[in-house]
């Protein structure tokens, strides 16, 4: 079942009207079924694996604080057990395959290079295990790690298993975040927000700006993103530009929307999902591109990773390998081959020497006073989504073979072009096309869901009086029934008239 499909949206209603019309233990039972039915409707194994997942998790949690409060040393080792049966069911499902053909071509090489003694090497021929990928099995996993080290460190386990399996199996962030922490999901499950006219449109306004993200820019962008990067020759320079540029537009509108629409959907019921994203691409360098892109991810990382591994503290070289480590970390989570290893490792270099310029500002200050202007501002941000295009050239490659015929084009302005044509044209259309029916929608929304006397911005209740782009705003009631039924409309017709005959799973459903 995704999102943007037929099944989901006559399963979200279903589910919103019985929510409100129970409390209590039926209330929290409903969310889990209806979590379980979510997730077991792409394969019935799915859900025995997040059940014993859980299962497990939810007891190791009680064992770490109780063994804790006694005094007891087994609290680490039940952590140490917790944290061996997480990731190592991650790394069976996502990474066996990738560690035995690696494996095997180091011998292969090995056989060949060593002279006399690689006659002693024998031959091996590595299987390839027929391992189905649970999907979100990267962010349940994420979840319970997160939930075993903080219990660790001193908070209170969760008691109640039917309480803990909301959060482990929570259908609106269940395939692809944003990860949760359980210490804001528990009080906003036990404290949900009242049913209110605004929670109402401003749930509606989320699925409605994720729906559109997805069906009417991601997915055909999407159809010519996918003919750039399966060429088999090396691409003409501008090929190679919109194949890029566009995968950059596409995986923004996908991910972010598949965000929007689960926000959206745990609106519905009163439970309010973490933000995941910021306009990452109006980051004026990495680390703040990284700050707002996949936020839940990249705080993981921070707490979970980086600073156990030390964090800032100790020498440059240090503060270096912890950062660089992390982000090969942050790329290897996104898939099991290499040009993911090569992507973080991109990303770790970029941070390393985004942080280095930092310090160069600041013991420069005539070089940081120029860099805070405008125009250093604006060149700051064009620099690092040129940074974030390349590097994500090397992310969307199905290899690195395929990455190098994207990159080659991209760098080399003479090359023949055999797919400008139809590509541009066809990325013309779509943009002028999804401009248009983007603006129509965005300023239907706002007029729907602004009070009469509100500013033509808008505020974000959670940014205070940042000014934001039209496409996001304040959902308030203020104007005549007629003129939202008649909003609400059009912005369907657009999204069905824009839809793909089949709904297309969402990127970051295959990490």
């Amino acid at each position: 079942m995704i999102f943007s499909s037929l099944q989901y949206l006559i399963f979200l209603p279903i589910v919103v009207f019985l929510y409100w019309r129970t409390t209590g233990g039926v209330r929290l039972a409903l969310v889990v079924l209806a979590s379980y039915f979510f997730y077991m409707s792409w394969l019935p194994a799915y859900g025995l694996l997040l059940f014993a997942l859980t299962c497990a998790n939810w007891l190791l949690g009680l064992a770490i604080e109780r063994s804790r409060t006694a005094g007891s040393r087994y609290s680490q080792v039940f952590l140490v057990l917790g944290l061996i049966l997480n990731l190592g069911c991650l790394c069976y499902y996502k990474y066996t395959n990738f560690f035995l053909s690696n494996i095997a071509a180091c011998l292969s090489w090995m056989r060949g290079n060593a002279g006399y003694a690689g006659s002693f090497i024998p031959a091996w021929d590595a299987p390839v295990l027929k391992v189905l990928l649970p999907l979100g099995i990267s962010f349940f996993v994420f979840e319970f790690v997160h939930y075993l080290v903080d219990v660790y460190k001193g908070d209170k386990p969760v008691r109640s298993w039917m309480e803990f399996a909301a959060f482990a199996s929570f259908f609106p962030s269940q395939i692809a975040g944003p990860i949760k922490r359980y210490q804001d999901f528990l009080h906003r499950l036990r404290q949900p927000e009242r049913w209110t006219g605004p929670l109402f449109y401003e749930g509606m306004a989320l699925v409605m700006q994720g729906l559109f993200k997805k069906v009417a820019i991601a997915d055909p962008i999407g159809a010519i993103v996918y003919t750039g990067f399966t060429c088999s020759h090396t691409l003409s320079s501008a090929d190679a530009l919109v194949a890029s540029i566009g995968f950059v537009i596409q995986v923004y509108c996908d991910f972010s929307g598949y965000t929007d629409i689960g926000r959206g959907s745990a609106l519905l019921i009163g439970i309010r999902l973490p933000e995941n994203f910021q306009l990452p691409y109006l980051s004026h360098d990495l680390a703040d591109f990284w700050r707002r892109w996949h936020m839940s991810l990249s705080y993981w990382l921070r707490d979970y990773v980086y600073i156990p591994l030390g964090g800032s503290r100790g020498n440059r070289w240090i503060n270096w390998r912890n950062l660089f480590l992390t982000m090969v970390a942050c790329g290897l989570w996104h898939g099991a081959a290499w040009h993911y290893v090569i992507f973080g490792s991109m990303q770790g270099i970029g941070l390393i020497v985004n942080r280095e310029w930092k310090n160069l500002l600041s013991a420069v200050s005539p070089l940081g006073a120029v860099c805070n202007t405008w125009f250093g501002k604006q060149l700051g941000t064009f620099l690092t989504m040129s940074f974030i295009t390349v590097s994500y050239t090397v992310f969307r490659a199905p290899d690195m073979a395929h990455a190098r015929y994207v990159l080659s084009g991209l760098f080399n302005v003479g090359s023949q072009c055999t797919l400008w044509e139809p590509i541009l044209k066809s990325a013309v259309l779509q943009f002028l096309s999804v401009y248009t029916g983007f603006w129509l929608l965005t300023s239907a929304l706002k007029a729907i869901s602004s009070s009469p006397g509100q500013s033509a911005a808008g505020q974000h209740p959670g940014l205070g009086s940042r000014r934001l782009p039209s496409f996001i705003w304040d959902h308030r009631v203020g104007y005549s029934p007629p003129v939202k039924l008649a909003a609400w409309t059009a912005a369907l017709i657009l999204m069905v008239a824009a839809k793909p005959t089949e709904a297309t799973p969402f990127v970051y459903f295959q990490f």
